[in-house]
């Protein structure tokens, strides 16, 4: 039981992984216009790394 439980685990961290990796990388003009155009909103990520 514990195989699964861990093997279960290590599935769905690596799908949530692949499922982060569609953010749009460009200026904030850019992605502006691109939210306009597919009547989106957008999402500000203020992140530093040290």
């Amino acid at each position: 039981m514990k195989k699964i439980s861990a093997f279960s685990m290590i599935i769905l961290l690596a799908s949530t992984a692949f499922a982060q990796s569609n953010f749009f990388k460009g200026t904030l003009d850019e992605a502006l216009a691109k939210a306009r155009t597919e009547n989106k909103k957008v999402l500000l990520d203020f992140t530093s790394y040290t």
